[in-house]
């Protein structure tokens, strides 16, 4: 069984309105306008731990002496992100069950998630590809084409891979979100090159190839 994105967020907000250890934000709409959404944990006092997050990524606020005691006063945000490639999608499925289970099972390790962490939950960086992957699933079953790819972009613009869109930020789902990733693609693959300027890796094999035969 596979979900359509508007179940995905039917069924956030339903465990929102009846839980108080979850809040559900739409942080905007996705390339084909539908809702893109993420789930918070620990809510009390989250102010104050957003505030110390925000003291503790800038030097220039905040003292060493202050650091270490605000570090110890805060908590640690764990993000997870699932589905940004669509085919990929059983991250999404889990994503579903696991904020059940967070919200119901009353385990030492449920407990200490929703104690010691502020625990950001992105059931999907693609919400339209996972619509796109679930109809054409539904549409191929028990056909000889089950379990093929779509015949359409997984993005309306940027297809499969949207995540080479974290450089330049020019679809909605990128823009939602802050990401930075250095991320080294294969020797003979397309190269772009950003900051930190690392070193190209066609220098590197120039560099290290044979010298030519002189003519």
């Amino acid at each position: 069984m596979v979900l359509d994105w508007n179940k995905v967020v039917s069924y956030f907000q339903t465990i929102k309105a009846n839980s108080d250890r979850i809040r559900v934000e739409e942080l905007g709409r996705s390339t084909e306008g539908r809702p893109f959404i993420a789930s918070p944990e620990t809510l009390r006092n989250l102010d104050r731990y957003l505030e110390i997050q925000r003291r503790l990524a800038d030097p220039r606020l905040t003292s060493e002496s202050e650091a270490e005691k605000l570090a110890a006063e805060g908590k640690t945000v764990v993000l997870i992100t699932c589905s940004i490639h669509a085919t990929e999608l059983a991250s999404t499925q889990t994503a579903v069950e696991f904020a059940y289970r967070l919200l119901t099972e009353d385990t030492p390790r449920f407990r200490a998630i929703l104690q010691n962490t502020i625990f950001l939950l992105v059931p999907s960086l693609n919400p339209d590809g996972v619509d796109i992957v679930t109809r054409w699933y539904r549409r191929t079953l028990g056909t000889p084409f089950e379990g093929s790819g779509p015949p359409e972009l997984y993005q309306k613009y940027v297809g499969h891979d949207n995540n080479r869109d974290w450089y330049m930020f020019t679809q909605k789902e990128t823009q939602l979100t802050i990401v930075y990733d250095v991320h080294q693609m294969g020797s003979n693959a397309a190269r772009i090159f950003v900051p930190p300027w690392l070193d190209p890796p066609a220098r590197m094999r120039c560099a290290s190839s044979p010298p030519r035969a002189a003519r």
